[in-house]
């Protein structure tokens, strides 16, 4: 079988590689890349992960069949790729994470197609088949009268916002990367997290804060006294509430809690507290119900790029407040499409 091991120095470029859109670190390994070349046998286009069987030829001549995940169709769209640029019978090669479980199963980042042009399959992937040149990297194609209407519409914080997918410094996906600084209990319940747990690989809701960590697009829209928050992310709604006083807060706590805004110039300041129980981040961090946010969202004098910082304060969680941040650009190619998540993980 062509497996072959790939050197660290490669490996080392591609920052945050275990942190993938849902989290995929219990399942395949990060610290040991390995490559494959084999047929497509089967795809299935779908959230949230998009997967390939590929049929690999053994020295011996028998064929196993490698399961192959990736990133979601967002992602894909955010790189202009449709989902033709591969089909049942081409020849391909594959490069990604190995699997955890031993079996024939990879978390891919690159894709060679037949006709040597290579696919950056993920959010944070690097070249790996080919050179330099543009021409070897499969293009982009976006739909011009989008753009077009993007432009014309763009108002504010108001249009389509996308993660910088080349990961580059606070661009978003890590943004709960790092030490925190837990107390001993929130350790303690940290450490009983089971990162390989089955259900993490299907279609899992991200509660806030979390849900501002993720890679796909997302929108704010105007609705009368409320500013709304769409993410392309399960096709969540988040709503902030912008004539109401945050002591106003509903008995039933929510995944997105209740939040409030208020204008401080061009900075949209929002404070949510009433988020229900669930794990900070993707290394499975508690939160108690105290846990109190405050976002600040500015975007920048041309329009171009939105900057977050979030302020944490959680005194059952953390030994003291903290603060993080990340940025999104403005692509008027790209739109908040439908993430209808499949939560069958395998092949009809």
């Amino acid at each position: 079988m062509r497996i072959f091991s790939i050197a660290v120095v490669l490996f080392v470029a591609v920052p945050g590689a275990s942190h993938a859109h849902h989290s995929v670190a219990g399942f395949f390994d990060p610290d040991a890349p390995v490559e494959i070349e084999g047929v497509i046998k089967k795809v299935r286009w779908r959230n949230p992960h998009t997967v390939f069987l590929i049929d690999v030829t053994e020295q011996s001549g028998e064929i196993t069949t490698w399961t192959i995940e990736s990133g979601a169709l967002g992602v894909l769209r955010s790189r202009g790729l449709a989902r033709e640029f591969v089909k049942v019978g081409d020849k391909v090669k594959v490069m990604g994470d190995n699997s955890l479980r031993s079996r024939p199963e990879m978390f891919a980042r690159n894709m060679l197609l037949s006709n040597g042009k290579e696919v950056l399959l993920t959010a944070g992937s690097f070249r790996h088949f080919t050179s330099q040149t543009d021409d070897e990297i499969l293009q982009a194609e976006f739909d011009k009268e989008v753009i077009a209407n993007a432009i014309n519409d763009a108002d504010g914080i108001f249009r389509v916002w996308s993660t910088d997918i080349e990961e580059r410094p606070n661009s978003g996906s890590r943004m709960f990367a790092g030490q925190l600084p837990l107390n001993a209990e929130a350790r303690a319940k940290r450490a009983e997290y089971n990162v390989g747990d089955e259900a993490l690989l299907g279609c899992t809701s991200w509660s806030m804060p979390r849900l501002m960590s993720n890679p796909l697009p997302m929108e704010y829209v105007h609705e009368g006294d409320t500013i709304v928050q769409r993410f392309e992310e399960n096709d969540s709604v988040r709503v902030i509430h912008m004539r109401a006083e945050h002591t106003d807060i509903p008995d039933e706590p929510s995944i997105f809690g209740y939040s409030t805004g208020r204008w401080d110039g061009d900075t949209l300041v929002v404070e949510t507290t009433g988020v229900a129980l669930d794990r900070f981040d993707n290394a499975g961090t508690p939160f108690s119900e105290e846990m109190h946010l405050i976002e600040h969202i500015t975007p920048s004098s041309d329009g171009k790029r939105l900057n977050y910082r979030l302020r944490v304060t959680d005194p059952n969680t953390f030994t003291e407040s903290i603060e993080v941040g990340r940025y999104w650009e403005w692509r008027p190619e790209i739109q908040v499409g439908a993430y209808d998540c499949q939560q069958d993980q395998g092949f009809e």
